[in-house]
Order: structure tokens, then C-alpha cells, then sequence
């Protein structure tokens, strides 16, 4: 009993998760236990669970008698949280580099032929006809870390990189000026890695990271947000109206 109830709440907290990650709701919004009990078909202590989960890798805040809502986002947190990731998810790539053996590199291959044969529309980079690329980005910058041997180091990197996919999906479409070319980006990162160049492939990630959240925060500036979570309700996707 008590194996299915551990299964069943790792459903309900990846599902949750998933939502969350994936735009459903609204950054800063209150999620009702009540809601949240009837949308996953779960009791109110398996949401509880998981979302204290969630509160421990940043996507969702707790509130003294107020219950949880959404990590809200502003300017000030994404460049801490770019600041975070620089750290963390370079020093993760630099072991997965030295200590990939071949079958991570077969691997680094597969995902990213897969990542380059999925369209991706960059004129709106957060659309819901994006989502199949953006379960294979997910998973290339998974499998670029999986050669690190710290277990540890690896969890952070990807719990850092769902809270910036917050940012990615509440962000507004680009600009036709504003279009990165991302698929070069990656194929240079890949063949940095299978190269063993350990100084290039570590540059070039960190500057991927960074040119995302240049490209938000210029935005919301030049839009006059600097709480970005004001920012979200002209393009809130239909699923969290």
C-alpha cells in the first residue's frame, strides 16, 4: 500500500509539475487546494505533498495562512536565477564532458538529430505548437549533463532550468529582429562536447543561457515591466484562463 501511494503521489506531483513548466498557470496565481484536488483526482494531502515539493525547487511559493500560489518572476530573479545557472550548469557540463563515456555521446548524438528534425516556430517562441520542440530541448540539455557523475549537481542544474521555463513560455513573441539563430546554437554546443573542447562548450552554453534572458529583460523593460508577472496577462495561454 504504502509503494502504490508513493507511486501515485509521484504522479500527481509530476503532472503538476508539467503544468506548471508548461504555462498552465499563471505566474503569481493562487493554487486553491480545492481546484487542484478536482483537476488531478488526488486528496488534499498528495497535492500538499507535491507542492511542497515544488516549493523546494522554486516553482511555487507558500504563504502563511494563505496557502500557495505560482513563483511570481520579475527582472531582479531571472538574473539571479542566470547567475545560478551560469555556476551550476556550466560546472555540471565540464564533468559530464570529462566523465561521458560513449554511450553518452551516442546519446548527445540521438537527441540532437531528434532536436534539429522537430520544427520549432521562432516567431512564437512560447506557443503550444512549440511543445513537442520543447520536450526535446528538454531532454537535449538533460542528456548534455548526464555524463556528470554528481547525481546531486544534476538535479539542481534541471530544477534551475524549470524555473527558467517559467520565463521561456511567459515571455512574449520575438520580434522578426529578435530571432536567434537557436538550432546553430545547439549544434555548436554539441560538437564543442564531442569534441572534448571543455572551455568552448562551456562558453557557448553559458552565452545561450544568457542571450534568453537578455532578450526577456530587454523586453519587459522596453515595455515598462520590471515585476514581469504584470506582464503575463495580455498573452496568457487559454488553458490558464
Amino acid at each position: 500500500m504504502a509503494s502504490g501511494s508513493s507511486t501515485r503521489g509521484e504522479k500527481v506531483y509530476q503532472r503538476i509539475k508539467a503544468d506548471l513548466v508548461g504555462g498552465t498557470f499563471q505566474p503569481g496565481s493562487k493554487l486553491p487546494s480545492a481546484m487542484l484536488t478536482e483537476r488531478y483526482g488526488a486528496s488534499a494531502s498528495v497535492i500538499r505533498e507535491g507542492l511542497s515539493r515544488l516549493v523546494e525547487q522554486g516553482l511555487v511559493r507558500s504563504e502563511p495562512q494563505q496557502g500557495y500560489r505560482v513563483a511570481p518572476i520579475s527582472i531582479a530573479d531571472l538574473e539571479d536565477l542566470v547567475t545560478a545557472r551560469c555556476v551550476i550548469e556550466i560546472q555540471a557540463l565540464k564533468l559530464s564532458i570529462e566523465h561521458g563515456d560513449l554511450a553518452w555521446e551516442s546519446s548527445l548524438v540521438a537527441v540532437h538529430h531528434a532536436l534539429e528534425r522537430t520544427p520549432l516556430d521562432l516567431a512564437d517562441y512560447a506557443s503550444s505548437r512549440n511543445e513537442p520542440w520543447t520536450v526535446v530541448h528538454r531532454k537535449f540539455h538533460e542528456v548534455l549533463l548526464e555524463g556528470c557523475p554528481s547525481k546531486r549537481l544534476i538535479s539542481v542544474a534541471i530544477a534551475l532550468r524549470d524555473s527558467g521555463e517559467l520565463y521561456r513560455r511567459w515571455s512574449q513573441p520575438a520580434d522578426e529582429g529578435d530571432i536567434r539563430p537557436v538550432a546553430e546554437e545547439h549544434r555548436l554546443i554539441t560538437q564543442a562536447a564531442l569534441d572534448r573542447d571543455v572551455t568552448s562548450a562551456c562558453q557557448l552554453l553559458e552565452e545561450h543561457i544568457r542571450l534568453t534572458a537578455r532578450s526577456i529583460t530587454a523586453r519587459a523593460r522596453a515595455e515598462g515591466f520590471m515585476d514581469l508577472s504584470a506582464a503575463v496577462h495580455d498573452h496568457e495561454p487559454a488553458a490558464a484562463r
